[in-house]
């Protein structure tokens, strides 16, 4: 991913404990390339955002769902108080939550560097 959110993205994942060796990782980072070029696919994350990703990873939708799925569930399972403290989640979110809870989180924190610029 080439973007504005590279670096963040992946600091704010591995703080989250979702590292490179879970699959949900390259698919989380995809999704939000693609929800960064177009926000409206959060409100279509089944119907639009899973489909274009497995086709850019020769998959299956529900492999993307449950790549990203396992990944948030087994590292909320090891850092809650880290998705406490990074997105304000007091509960495990859902897949395509968590897509919007970072893709909101990664948007404020560019806005937050203009400002100081």
């Amino acid at each position: 991913m080439e973007g504005p959110f590279e670096c963040e993205l992946k600091s704010l994942l591995v703080d989250l404990g979702i590292t490179p060796n879970y699959k949900g990782y390259g698919y989380i980072i995809c999704a939000i390339q693609i929800i960064s070029e177009k926000p409206e696919s959060l409100q279509y994350v089944t119907k639009e955002l899973y489909p274009v990703i497995a086709r850019a990873y020769g998959t299956d939708w529900k492999v993307v769902e449950h790549g990203i799925r396992l990944a948030v569930s087994r590292s909320w399972e090891k850092k809650p108080q880290q998705y406490r403290d990074s997105l304000g989640l007091n509960q495990r979110p859902s897949a395509g939550k968590f897509l919007a809870y970072i893709y909101i989180h990664l948007c404020l924190l560019e806005e937050r560097e203009k400002d100081e610029s």
